[in-house]
């Protein structure tokens, strides 16, 4: 596994796509009313990569507004997860920019 990126308080961790992670899944052929879009041509270029953002000093932030399932207890789980790993602070909207982040690199946008 790849060293934590030093000196941010995000612990993200630059690295390599695992193996599970360096395949795009496959988008399905041709148009389907069930998929309203297709692959994208992959990750631009001029979109970097997540740990080096959120380990910097000053970012510019924008506003991503959703909601999440109540069942899934996500921020009982986050909060349990900074208590566990002694995390004085871990920013809500860090972990979404990171596993959205992830997600659409994987699909090729």
């Amino acid at each position: 596994m790849a060293p934590v990126v030093a000196g941010g308080a995000f612990p993200v961790q630059a690295k390599e796509p695992t193996p599970e992670h360096s395949h795009r899944p496959q988008a399905p052929e041709g148009p389907s009313e069930d998929v309203p879009w297709t692959q994208g041509p992959g990750r631009p270029e001029d979109i970097p990569d997540a740990a080096v953002v959120l380990n910097q000093r000053i970012i510019t932030r924008e506003s991503l507004d959703s909601s999440v399932p109540a069942a899934l207890k996500l921020k009982k789980r986050i909060k349990r997860f900074a208590l566990d790993n002694e995390l004085d602070h871990l920013p809500l909207g860090d972990i979404v920019a990171v596993a959205m982040d992830e997600w659409l690199s994987t699909w090729g946008f």
